[in-house]
């Protein structure tokens, strides 16, 4: 063991010394060998070991020193000799430890001569009991022999003391039946009783840590195997959690009752807390735990000689056996320092008086340190001082801790002191021990008369009361506790925390008098509040952007205005309230004022919770804190609905007003029905070509030209209005214009009435609704022709997403059920069933098209290339134009010059989007559709296809444009540029074929039109490569991790459920960005696919540029609407190689693609 206990050495009641193991030189000495032998120190230090011992037993008293040498103990009585000449009986123990890094032996001697007088006392009393044991002999004994029994339990009371100062205690344990004793003072170390503790040897391992069990038994058992004494530090868990470092010295002995486990445990939590805390603080860890920073010297007063210690030597910075002269050794001292330590240096010299001084030192490297350097003197046999010796220590660090401790100190005293909160400390006599200002003057008295008084004597009435029942719970059950109570003869209310410590108790308390009442106000006017029936928010005062403040209080009236509850509104912003007619200018204009922190009231527009438009009158006003600090807002909002319909309703009125006389389009008219005269704006001119001063001047100008078959349900209609409260009146008619023909009119008039109600007065005005009722004619017959495409197209979509799912699930439930027959029957059923129902929608989707075809066998390749003459003739010449035919293609089962037809349309309306040129790519190639793309498409029937797709790079279509493109009379072109059947034209006429038609498009990138023609079945078989796929196999997949990029929501769905069931993993994203945050999180994706047009910022050859320089090595493969000649030819994938796969595909396409990329293959 490390030797480095030296407070508990110096402390130690027992002589002790430390003996050098090579030389037996005596190193250290503690105070109570010097008391008992009389030697100073230095003296001490200087002696030969055998000059301690009596000159019969010198050579035999080195036997335990030599066991010790060898790491035994040994305990014998020995005859020692004092200073003085007298001699004294004492036991020996001695054991080898570890001290500076040097073999040593610490030495335990303690004066047994007391006991010694007892056992010749005992034999004594022995010897006259043998004779005739007279009475008063026997009473003298027994007299001397309570005596002796006194002086040792004087002797026992005096080393319990010591033991108990020191922190130690006395354990043993019976290895024969494992009970365990401890000394009274163990039980206070464990934090138990004798009650508590178990007395085994067990119950004392649950108290020690997990972390140091199997070290103790280990170093248990080598002292039961080797009976070598041990000692070691370990850590213990007191009952109520606190852990506390124990130091145990343990030995074995023999005795009647067996072998016995015997030693000593001392309670080193302070020694340890205060190494951790040197160990912080950077200076005590490095004094205690690796060298003491100590050395010797000394100086010979002939001749001068000085002699350092190698420790000596490291603090000045100089190698070791240095040994400079006196003069040299005084020039390292500052010079401020040096004259002292000179004079008490001579002062030593002259009178032997020795010295404890404290200086600094210039070291050889120049560096200032603070040093302790003591003296004392040496004198020869004759008593004259022939040496001075001492020791040196640097304490440069200890200095310098020490005065940030004080000042830590100081700053703790400070910070208690004035913290805001209330704060005090209990010892353990309820006593106050230290409170701050703040508890003297909340408690009405000073510091000077608090401090060392009892609690309960100051304060006698808390006792009984919340407060004391508090204070013995926290310290009872060594507990944190936290209370609000009233103290009455203060009348304050006090928020309490009571911390248990190993003092005492700590107690720091608030006064909430004021908070308490605020609150009850606060609570007061909440009330209040919540009762008003305008609106009242409370919002954070920042962010006053995106997202906006959080909403931390709303009223009732917030709940029965809006809809909202509390629970939703808390927490949200009140940008929750807007919509879409929120007036944006005047939210910009309240942003503005909440920027500059000032008041601003706005009327703006929200919605409560089920979309209803909510007119609000708002004040909204910042709040501060008491520093000045903007915290929060406070809106006030009034419901102006109601009032705001009303001023609608008159601006709509003063407007209808203000047009009137502004001599409007429509033609105005007033009536006066009491003078029955009338009068016309210029627009009867306009409109019907009557001057209005060339027509009658009553009522008749009116009359004359209603149509006689409307006249008299017009006049009963009008003068129904007029004999009634009525205050308007509307009608439809025919008015004649002056070429005789006539118009078709609405007329409006508002009676105005007199004081009883009688109508005087009738303002109006007519409008010509002519061409109206006629447009609305011919669009009442265009929604019919609608209304029968849309009934057929949504009937056709209801029925294809219904069959989506059965077509997908049969399909999976048919593979996954290939040895369950019945089962896998019923499953084809589904299937052939849904088949049927796809059958049936495209029937439905025919029957608004009833042309005669003439389907015939056709060599789609030969039609395409046979009209490329007429397509360039057709086409501008700024538009390039590429055919591309597949080979093999199959014969396609169609109508050939209705297909055309078809072919020149959609390449007039690629011309037509492409208005400053561009390029077109015709292609055809040999498809199949199985029954997965059936599953995902609509009205789609599996087979086998002739795909004939027109691709141009014009401007393309939005989403919401591109789903109407074959809605029969929808069109994007100008009016009269187009009839809006093109396209239906070619639906039409795919559908009724039997065929199939879809149609990509992407703003800025063009527009893709593919036609799916059956095949024509008898046709050669061996055309087309794409024909040679088992539509049973499926590439096996080996796990591999797949990270899919499509925009579309329901594609993506799609492909990742077709991807994740051939047996790969999938991890998916919407969009570039979003794929390369999905890579960084996933870096063991094998293989990306991706769509090629993406909006975002991003397509996907950006985005596989990206990746190549971010992930080198990954495949890449592309799927797009486009072909890959579309995408080469448009200079969107620029590398023909690149790997691409066009939409559709089947899942048997997919799968080979996949595993072929996967593979390194083309």
């Amino acid at each position: 063991m490390d030797f480095d206990y030296r407070d508990i050495f110096e402390r130690h009641p027992d002589p002790m010394w430390v003996l050098d193991r090579e030389s037996l030189r005596i190193i250290a000495v503690n105070r109570a060998a010097l008391a008992q032998y009389g030697y100073v120190e230095a003296e001490f230090l200087a002696l030969p070991i055998t000059d301690l011992f009596c000159s019969t037993g010198a050579a035999r008293s080195l036997g335990p020193l030599r066991l010790a040498a060898v790491g035994l103990e040994a305990g014998e009585v020995w005859p020692h000799r004092r200073k003085n000449g007298t001699e004294h009986l004492v036991e020996i123990r001695a054991r080898h430890i570890s001290h500076h890094g040097h073999a040593a032996t610490l030495v335990v001697v303690r004066d047994v001569s007391h006991l010694a007088n007892i056992e010749g006392v005992g034999h004594s009393l022995l010897a006259r009991e043998q004779s005739d044991r007279p009475d008063a002999d026997i009473a003298q004994s027994a007299k001397a022999l309570q005596q002796a029994n006194e002086k040792l339990l004087q002797r026992k009371k005096v080393l319990r003391e010591a033991m108990r100062l020191g922190g130690m205690g006395r354990w043993e344990v019976n290895l024969e039946d494992k009970s365990a004793t401890w000394s009274d003072e163990v039980y206070p170390i464990f934090g138990l009783t004798p009650d508590t503790f178990g007395g085994t040897f067990e119950a004392f391992l649950e108290c020690v840590h997990p972390g140091d069990r199997e070290a103790l038994m280990r170093e248990t058992q080598r002292l039961i195997d080797e009976r070598r004494p041990i000692e070691l530090i370990y850590r213990i868990f007191r009952p109520d959690g606190e852990l506390r470092y124990v130091r145990g010295v343990g030995d074995l002995i023999e005795t009647n009752a067996g072998r016995v486990l015997t030693g000593i445990v001392q309670d080193i939590t302070e020694i340890e807390i205060s190494k951790s805390k040197a160990l912080e603080a950077g200076s005590l860890l490095r004094m205690a735990g690796q060298t003491a920073r100590f050395g010797g010297w000394r100086v010979e007063l002939a001749g001068s000689r000085v002699t350092w210690s190698d420790e000596t030597a490291a603090i000045h910075e100089t190698p070791p056996g240095t040994s400079p002269s006196f003069e040299e050794g005084l020039q390292y001292f500052s010079p401020e320092d040096r004259a002292r330590i000179t004079q008490v240096f001579e002062e030593c010299v002259r009178t032997g008086r020795p010295f404890d001084e404290t200086a600094k030192l210039v070291t050889a490297r120049g560096n200032r340190l603070w040093v302790r350097v003591v003296g004392e003197a040496e004198r020869d046999p004759d008593g004259i001082i022939v040496a001075v010796h001492g020791g040196l220590q640097d304490i440069d660090e200890l200095v310098r801790e020490r005065a940030a401790a004080r000042r830590l100190a100081d700053h703790l005293h400070e910070t208690l002191n004035n913290i805001s909160d209330a704060f005090f400390l209990l010892d353990h006599e309820w006593r106050f021990a230290f409170v701050n200002k703040v508890t003297a003057r909340l408690l009405g008295r000073s510091e000077a008369d608090l401090l060392g008084g009892s609690i309960w004597e100051l304060y006698p009435d808390i006792l009984d009361s919340t407060f004391g029942r508090q204070y013995h719970e926290a310290v009872k059950r060594r507990v944190t506790v936290s209370f609000t109570e009233y103290y009455a003869p203060l009348g304050k209310w006090f928020d309490v925390k009571a911390y248990p410590s190993p003092d005492g108790l700590a107690v720091y308390f608030t006064d909430v008098t004021t908070r308490r009442a605020e609150q009850e106000h606060l609570r007061l006017l909440e009330t209040a509040v919540s009762r008003l029936n305008d609106i009242v928010i409370i919002t954070e005062a920042e962010p006053i952007d995106e997202p906006g403040p959080r909403i931390i209080y709303v009223n009732e009236a917030f709940v029965r205005h809006t809809g909202y509850s509390k629970e939703e509104a808390i927490g949200s912003t009140p940008r929750m309230l807007q919509g879409p007619r929120t007036q944006a200018e005047e939210l910009a204009r309240i942003r503005s004022a909440l920027q500059r922190w000032e008041p601003v009231r706005a009327e703006v527009l929200n919605y409560t919770k089920d979309g209803a438009e909510l007119w609000l009158e708002l004040e909204i006003a910042p709040i501060a804190d008491n520093t000045g600090w903007y915290t929060h807002w406070v809106a006030v909002e009034r419901d102006i609905s109601e009032r705001k319909r009303t001023v609608e309703a008159l601006r709509v009125s003063e407007e209808r007003f203000r047009l009137v006389t502004m001599a409007t389009h429509e033609v105005v008219w007033d009536w006066d029905l009491v003078a029955q005269t009338g009068w016309w704006n210029d627009n009867l001119l306009h409109q019907f070509s009557y001057a209005p001063d060339g027509v009658e001047f009553g009522v008749e100008s009116w009359t004359n030209r209603i149509h006689p078959d409307d006249l008299d349900r017009v006049l009963d209609g009008i003068h129904s209005v007029i004999g009634s409260s009525s205050p308007d009146w509307k009608d439809e008619y025919r008015f004649r214009r002056a070429d005789g023909s006539f118009a078709t009119v609405i007329d409006r008039g508002f009676v105005i009435r007199d004081a009883q109600g009688k109508a005087v007065r009738m303002l109006g005005s007519m409008i010509d609704v002519t061409e109206r009722r006629e447009m609305e004619n011919r669009l009442h017959q265009s929604q019919k022709l609608e209304a029968l495409g849309q009934l057929t197209g949504g009937i056709a979509h209801d029925f294809n997403n219904l069959l989506t799912v059965i077509l997908g699930n049969a399909e999976i439930l048919a593979g996954r059920l290939a040895d369950d027959e019945p089962l896998r029957r019923l499953a084809e059923m589904s299937m052939t069933a849904a088949v049927r129902g796809a059958e049936l929608t495209a029937r439905l989707l025919t029957f608004s098209r009833r042309q005669t075809l003439a389907p015939k066998a056709i060599d789609i390749n030969r039609l395409v290339v046979g009209m490329e003459g007429l397509l360039r003739r057709t086409i501008s010449e700024n538009i390039d134009i590429k055919i591309v035919c597949g080979d093999g293609v199959w014969d396609a089962l169609v109508d050939a010059g209705q297909l055309e037809m078809v072919v020149l349309n959609l390449a007039i309306n690629a011309r037509d989007a492409m208005r400053d040129g561009g390029h077109l790519t015709i292609e055809t190639a040999n498809v199949m559709l199985d029954e997965t793309y059936a599953a995902f498409e609509t009205d789609v029937t599996p087979g086998e296809y002739v795909m004939l797709s027109i691709a141009d790079t014009g401007a393309g279509m939005l989403p919401d444009i591109a789903s109407k493109a074959f809605e029969p009379f929808f069109t994007t072109k100008d009016i009269g540029k187009g009839t809006g059947l093109g396209l239906s034209m070619v639906y039409g006429f795919v559908k009724q074929s039997s065929g199939h038609v879809t149609l990509y498009s992407e703003p800025g990138q063009g527009t893709i039109v593919r036609l799916y023609l059956p095949r024509m079945q008898g046709s050669s078989t061996d055309k087309g490569a794409e024909s040679a796929i088992d539509a049973a196999t499926f590439p096996s997949a080996n796990r591999e991790k797949i990270l899919v990029v499509e925009d579309d929501e329901l594609v993506l769905a799609h492909v990742a459920r077709l991807i994740a069931g051939l047996g790969y993993r999938i991890v998916i994203a919407k969009n570039g960005l979003d794929a390369l945050a999905r890579l960084e999180e996933h870096p063991d994706v094998d293989l990306l696919f991706t769509d090629v047009v993406m909006p975002g910022g991003m397509n996907g050859r950006e985005l596989a540029d990206r990746v190549r320089h971010t992930h080198p090595g990954l495949p890449v493969l592309f799927t797009s609407g486009y072909t890959k000649n579309a995408l080469t030819h448009n200079r969107m994938l620029l590398d023909p190689g690149i790997e691409l796969l066009s939409k559709p595909y089947r899942r048997q396409e997919l799968a080979a693609k996949l595993r072929a990329v996967l593979d390194g293959r083309r």
